[in-house]
């Protein structure tokens, strides 16, 4: 198999070869991406991700400082002093792991603080937290979901979702297609005993919100359950912080939330809001915690402080936003095709893999880091430069972002393709 240009979906599955196999015919995507200087996958930082990184050229291995679009630290938890300091003292307390399941030794009086806490600050019974958010979505729906239950997901989803569907029946609803899901929930009434719908409060590729209200109403009526992934939103949405429930007006009527410690919380890990009866069921039935270290001391102090922080200092989330409205106004100004984001994530639409590359190279080489997103992640046809703004940058950190990219699309003419296969596919 010979090509000019390949994709990953070129390799995912390739019949008469063994996993060896594969991996050694792999390396013909690999020698592409080197020959073309178009691997920016696992750069390395030596100061952290932020707003602003130091960065080591995988090709140079020289290190360039860059303004970074990458990170998922909407309100800088991760280099707040106040964090920071939260988690020494938990280390010098606890030492640096929990080092055993929960169920057997591993659960510190800190992890039910949290867990209460978090509880609290999303109006839920109860709370669990996991070691990291994709094995809290893996985990809840491997416990809850069996044969005769029936999921029905929302096809723009985390992948996370479908590591915890193995063992059920799924079907998938299309994006925010609520004519749809109504009637599959009246074929499906009387043939499942748990239909439970399953959505993200905001997409993490698209930066669009779920229809979180309209779901809701539409599951009451057809006796299903809703479960949102919030990982993107909370921190984010609402007048408080406390997410697209609260963005929606409906804290605490949404039957199971999910979320991550890696986003607005500014360290790792995740966790799950429900009735006490459903966390207790998870605390024996989930497979990715009871046979998984807990969460370390240190990220577990450093979220509760950083949940502190959210509530008494919304002026951190109110920079989140005037950056957001900031970014949007200049890239639609310039006319840049970002979907329909309402949110501090925009998806720069190139829709195609490799110029999408060659374009992330060239915003590295001008000191601006931001990955180009091509399948798995998105499908072949949607390939895009992510860029999510968070509260740490400034307004000249995105004008020059914005500028650099006016500057290669002069060289690229990456708008206009994109606009030409948009509406060749409409």
């Amino acid at each position: 198999m010979m090509k000019e240009k390949y994709s990953l979906k070129d390799f995912r599955a390739i019949n008469g070869m063994n996993f060896i196999e594969r991996a050694k015919h792999f390396q013909l995507y690999i020698d592409q991406l080197d020959k073309n200087y178009h691997q920016p996958y696992y750069t390395q930082s030596i100061n952290g991700i932020n707003s602003k990184m130091v960065a080591i050229d995988n090709y140079t291995q020289e290190k360039q400082e860059v303004i970074a679009f990458v990170s998922n630290d909407y309100l800088g938890m991760s280099k707040n002093p106040e964090t920071i300091s939260a988690g020494i003292e938990a280390i010098k307390k606890y030492g640096t792991g929990a080092c055993a399941a929960p169920i057997i030794g591993g659960y510190l009086d800190i992890h039910k603080q949290l867990e209460i806490k978090l509880a609290n600050f999303l109006c839920y019974e109860d709370a669990y937290i996991f070691s990291s958010g994709f094995g809290t979505n893996a985990g809840v729906l491997g416990a809850l979901m069996g044969k005769n239950d029936i999921a029905l997901t929302d096809s723009f989803i985390h992948a996370s979702v479908y590591d915890g569907l193995h063992e059920t029946n799924i079907k998938s609803i299309g994006h925010n297609d609520l004519k749809y899901l109504e009637m599959t929930l009246k074929t499906v009434k009387d043939k499942y005993d748990t239909k439970l719908v399953i959505i993200d409060g905001v997409y993490s590729q698209n930066g669009d919100l779920g229809l979180l209200p309209e779901y809701l109403e539409i599951c009451h009526k057809y006796g299903a359950q809703l479960m949102v992934d919030d990982a993107h939103g909370i921190g984010v949405f609402g007048e408080n912080g406390r997410g697209t429930t609260e963005y929606y007006n409906i804290l605490g009527q949404v039957d199971i939330l999910t979320g991550t410690l890696s986003k607005s919380f500014g360290c790792v890990g995740g966790f799950v809001a429900a009735s006490k009866e459903v966390i207790q069921y998870l605390k024996y039935y989930s497979r990715t915690s009871t046979f998984s270290a807990a969460p370390t001391p240190q990220v577990t102090a450093s979220v509760i402080k950083a949940i502190d922080i959210i509530m008494e200092k919304p002026e951190i989330r109110q920079k989140l936003w005037h950056n957001t409205n900031y970014m949007k106004r200049r890239l639609l100004e310039n006319g840049y095709d970002i979907k329909d984001t309402v949110s501090p994530i925009f998806p720069i639409m190139v829709r195609d893999n490799y110029l999408v590359k060659e374009l992330a190279l060239m915003l590295m080489q001008r000191g601006y880091y931001a990955v180009g997103i091509c399948y798995p992640a998105v499908s072949n046809n949607e390939a895009r430069i992510r860029a999510s703004v968070l509260a740490t940058h400034s307004e000249n950190d995105i004008d020059g972002f914005v500028n650099a990219m006016n500057e290669i699309n002069e060289k690229l003419h990456f708008k206009e393709f994109s606009s030409r296969k948009n509406k060749l596919k409409s």
